[in-house]
Order: structure tokens, then sequence, then C-alpha cells
């Protein structure tokens, strides 16, 4: 029971670590308050207008993703006229995408919990190449390793891993 308990909150997505550099990199040049752009009245980059988004009847449902308009325009096709980011713009990969549905499932809280990062281990890719990473997320077929040579966070297929680390990966999220 404690091993689950600690497998789903290893899932919990972090909005200080992963939503909010999302925001930053595909959202914030139509919706800031600092820039003076805050088209459909959405502002992404304050914490006060990010929480008037936030909420039933709102972009964000927490607990939702489905009745989430934000989530649901992320992933419209580019020739429809809603989505967003607009067509020719930055658009979400789907590994984005992803992170921002599991952020509303699980509430869409503004303050981090997340657990601690796994020490690092050794990750090996379907090519032969080893790694030593730490475990952070695994969302649909795509993992989340923080590489220990630069502290960074790294989200990829997880097919690119060998068979076995894919067995760790989902042993790691508890699956």
């Amino acid at each position: 029971l404690v091993l689950a308990a600690s497998a789903t909150s290893a899932l919990s997505v972090d909005f200080q670590r992963q939503i909010k550099p999302i925001f930053a990199a595909k959202c914030y040049e139509c919706h800031s308050e600092a820039k003076g752009k805050e088209k459909g009245d959405v502002a992404l980059d304050t914490e006060a207008k990010l929480k008037a988004c936030i909420g039933p009847g709102h972009h964000i449902v927490p607990g939702d993703p489905a009745k989430s308009t934000m989530a649901l325009v992320c992933k419209l096709p580019d020739d429809d006229s809603d989505v967003m980011p607009p067509k020719g713009k930055n658009r979400l990969t789907p590994a984005e995408v992803g992170l921002l549905e599991l952020w509303i499932k699980e509430g869409a809280n503004l303050t981090s919990s997340a657990p601690p990062v796994p020490a690092p281990v050794a990750w090996t890719s379907n090519d032969g190449k080893t790694i030593q990473a730490s475990f952070v997320a695994l969302a649909g077929d795509q993992i989340t390793l923080r590489m220990s040579a630069d502290g960074k966070d790294y989200t990829f297929p997880l097919s690119r891993l060998s068979p076995e680390s894919q067995a760790q990966a989902k042993t790691a999220a508890g699956q």
C-alpha cells in the first residue's frame, strides 16, 4: 500500500517546474499581463490572473481535462480557427499536452507538491547507450528523466529505451 501511494505521488505534476515553462514558451506571447497581451481576457503569467482561469465554468476545470477549454483548444487540428497556439505559432507537443492534461486531472495545483526526484540510476537506450538519470514521470508513452549530467528534465518516447529500461520506467511509475 505504501508503495502504491508513493508511485501515485511520483506521477504528480509540478506546476512551477513542468507547466509554467510550457506556458512561458508557448502561451505568454499572447496571454501575458506583463506584455500587455491578454487575448481572450486570459493571462497566464501572474498567479492572480491564472487563478481567475481555474474553476468550474472557467478555462481550467480542476480534475476534468475534457471540460477544460485550455486543454481542448491545444488539441485541435492546425486548421481549426480556435486552435491554441494559433496556426503557425509554437504548438504544444503531444508530451506537453499530456502533461497539461495530467496537471488538470490532478487538480491544477499552482503550488509545488512534487515529491523529491529519486536518486539517479542507469537507463539504456534501444541502441545500447547508457545514461545516469532520475525518473520524473511517465505520461502515456512519454517518459521524463532528469539527467545527472546537467540536472535538466528531458521528455521523449518510451520506445527509445531498451525493453529492460521500459520495464524499469513502468515499475517506477507504478504500472
